[in-house]
């Protein structure tokens, strides 16, 4: 098992021509969507005229803390002086990005998940980050109607959807040699779930819909990749459920295309969503996707067509449709074909092109 990071902090590429500006991108160590989201920009900006340079991994801590954000606003002030942008990514980030900046320098925000916090505390604080960027980016219109009913103003956030590389997908391993390194037989179905470990993913749900996928498919396991603050929840529910060597937690996995290819699908059970990059991914791959049926998944899956929807928060129609699907290969294969022809619009390079056209707007207030 394996974590995935950030490149090294301060990472750079090639020494920019003179007429290429310069971006800041701050994030704190993290992995899973976000990961993904700025190794695009990292990658792709300088097709658009920006040269990006990583900061923060090795200065923003995981948890609030008034000393250390403090030092790391300073940090970033002291690093941050020949930058045209300065560009933030995610909850940390933005709230010692607001520390060092305020208004004073062009710099941006962009939200990756959705604020589900009750808490006035939590929320006050998310509206005090958001008085100072030049522009708020949401990646999808689920997580800015989050900020916006969090009180955040809705005229300063532009909704700008992820995407992946798709060139990671373009050699994948061979699903034969993977699942004999798993001690696979050919007739045991795997369900896989690929995400950040939080409640509203749903994979509670999932596991307990195990039961009725064990009714009929009593060799199926459910493998679950990922971390988050539901660990400790996630692990007790397996313990009771009726198989629960059945049950594989890998934590966040660096060879996830691996376990995309292993698999015979994938299950996104969320109740609520933010991008949904486990089902593009999933779709590169060719792993048929049961997604439940909420707005987000609505725009990556189209039910019948590209993948199977089912209500959210309901283990037995999770069940059986993740049965459905795992039995009838003439529907998988047919929806993983269609899935398969329409990838190339969420190539990543999409979103890059339009956060550097952010950054220009940002640059000419």
């Amino acid at each position: 098992m394996k974590t995935e990071t950030y490149p090294s902090p301060e990472t750079e590429t090639n020494a920019p021509p003179d007429h290429i500006k310069k971006v800041l991108v701050v994030v704190r160590p993290a992995a899973g969507g976000m990961l993904s989201h700025v190794q695009g920009i990292l990658k792709y900006l300088p097709d658009y005229g920006y040269q990006a340079t990583l900061i923060g991994p090795d200065i923003i801590t995981d948890r609030p803390n008034p000393l250390t954000d403090r030092r790391a606003a300073r940090a970033l002030l002291e690093r941050s002086q020949s930058f045209d942008v300065i560009h933030a990514h995610g909850v940390r980030a933005g709230w010692v990005s607001a520390l060092a900046y305020k208004n004073q320098r062009p710099w941006l925000w962009t939200v990756h998940h959705l604020l589900r916090s009750q808490s006035a505390v939590v929320r006050a604080a998310w509206r005090w980050i958001a008085k100072y960027p030049h522009q708020i980016i949401a990646v999808s219109e689920p997580v800015r109607q989050g900020l916006v009913a969090g009180g955040v103003p809705s005229e300063k956030i532009v909704v700008i959807g992820g995407g992946m590389d798709l060139t990671r997908f373009e050699k994948l391993p061979e699903r034969e040699s993977i699942r004999s390194q798993y001690y696979l037989t050919d007739d045991k179905p795997i369900i896989l779930l690929a995400g950040r470990f939080v409640p509203e993913k749903g994979y509670g749900t999932a596991i307990q819909a195990m039961e009725t996928v064990w009714a009929r498919l009593p060799q199926a396991e459910l493998w679950m990749a990922g971390e988050g603050p539901d660990n400790g929840r996630l692990i007790k529910l397996a313990s009771r459920a009726s198989k629960p060597g059945q049950i594989r937690f890998f934590g966040y996995f660096s060879y996830i295309n691996e376990l995309y290819v292993a698999a015979d699908l994938l299950a996104a059970p969320a109740t609520h969503a933010g991008l949904g990059s486990a089902i593009m991914e999933a779709m590169a791959c060719g792993l048929p996707i049961v997604a439940s049926d909420i707005e987000q998944h609505r725009d990556l899956v189209e039910h019948e067509i590209t993948g199977l929807l089912m209500p959210p928060d309901n283990p037995a129609a999770l069940g059986e449709t993740m049965v459905r699907m795992l039995v009838d290969h003439d529907l998988s294969r047919r929806l993983t074909t269609n899935a398969q022809q329409i990838i190339e619009r969420f190539d990543i390079r999409h979103m890059v092109e339009k956060t550097a056209q952010q950054y220009q707007l940002v640059e000419k207030r």
